[in-house]
């Protein structure tokens, strides 16, 4: 089994660099690795894909060296190196225009990813002034301590009624004590006629 690299492959195949790659990434052409982790294609892989690349060099020498006449021959190889040249005009105008597509996808690509990065900035920048000119940060802030003086205040206020009744609650106990104490200074006949 025979096989070539990448570069060797679109020497001798009619097919571009890009498609190739292209190909492979897609799943279109498989491929192995060698032991430098270098990709390596199967020909009958490539056979069954693409069409051999003509040799046109080579017709061109051979019809040069197998002519008769030298006349006849240097019109027919110059034909045929005009042909050649087409061709490769031909080719070199597709790998262009695939280049310009390339080019137009990457930047399409790129657009986007920066649209993404924009919406993804915003999305992080602190957007938490209003009107006012104040930010959600100091409105927490503001809240957090207006409530603990509310709480404060609360807890004053409970501690001062919480004197007054204990203050009351002393001065009734006292009172009771007193209204007790005279009811057991005073006699039986005291007690029961009043």
């Amino acid at each position: 089994m025979t096989q070539l690299s990448p570069a060797e492959a679109v020497r001798q195949f009619d097919v571009s660099k890009p498609t190739l790659y292209s190909d492979m990434n897609d799943g279109k052409l498989s491929y192995t690795l060698d032991d430098r982790k270098r990709r390596k294609l199967d020909v009958a892989e490539l056979q069954r894909l693409y069409d051999l690349r003509k040799q046109e060099s080579e017709d061109v020498n051979t019809a040069v060296q197998n002519s008769q006449s030298p006349t006849t021959s240097d019109v027919s190889a110059d034909d045929m190196r005009v042909q050649y040249l087409e061709r490769e005009v031909e080719f070199m105008k597709k790998e262009l225009e695939n280049r310009r597509e390339e080019v137009a996808r990457w930047q399409e690509a790129f657009e986007k990813a920066q649209e993404t990065a924009q919406k993804v900035t915003l999305l992080l920048e602190d957007k938490t002034q209003d009107g006012a000119g104040e930010s959600k940060t100091e409105k927490w802030e503001n809240a957090f301590k207006s409530l603990e003086d509310r709480i404060a205040n609360k807890e004053q206020e409970s501690e001062k009624q919480m004197s007054i009744l204990k203050q009351r609650a002393n001065e009734r106990i006292k009172r009771l004590r007193s209204e007790l104490e005279e009811e057991k200074s005073k006699t039986f006949w005291q007690k029961l006629f009043g």
